[in-house]
């Protein structure tokens, strides 16, 4: 098993990212605040996040066989099992030769018209977040080009399309 970090053009943000998930059977959307640097802050003060703040990313993944979301948080990542991979947190993560996706393998084995090679299209992505840690086993995922600017707006839009 092995950790690939993945790069995109934004970082995750490191106070309040609040990541929000609007799911069906077919599609799950992740929506969080991305890092906004203010040349202007002082260093002293704190902003406290609204759901009509701007900065937001949604990512769709199409196709997904399972997900979970929570503990652990950034300080308890060392608690992770995949933290001796090199799970970092706030950032965006693939698991390579995921041991998630063996076991969904085996559990759907007993299935009549199981194939092994059924879950070759899949892959094992972590979102880690400050206060949670989400995870998903999906064949894909793209980043949304017309998302609203911000999470109230946004919710509404994906609430529409699911």
């Amino acid at each position: 098993m092995k950790i690939e970090q993945i790069k995109e053009n934004f970082d995750i943000d490191i106070g309040a990212p609040m990541p929000t998930i609007l799911s069906n059977e077919y599609n799950l959307y992740l929506i969080f605040y991305a890092r906004k640097i203010n040349p202007n802050w002082d260093g002293k003060s704190v902003h406290v996040r609204s759901k009509k703040d701007p900065g937001i990313i949604t990512i769709k993944f199409d196709g997904f066989a399972q997900f979970k979301s929570g503990n652990p948080n950034d300080e308890t990542i060392d608690g992770h099992p995949l933290y001796e991979y090199g799970l970092e947190p706030y950032s965006i993560q693939k698991v390579i030769d995921s041991g998630w996706i063996k076991e969904l393998i085996k559990i759907n084995s007993v299935h009549p018209g199981h194939k092994d090679k059924y879950f070759e299209k899949y892959e094992h992505f972590i979102f880690f977040f400050h206060d949670s840690c989400f995870e998903i086993v999906a064949e894909e995922y793209t980043i949304e080009e017309n998302s609203e600017s911000n999470m109230k707006d946004e919710i509404r839009r994906i609430a529409e399309l699911i």
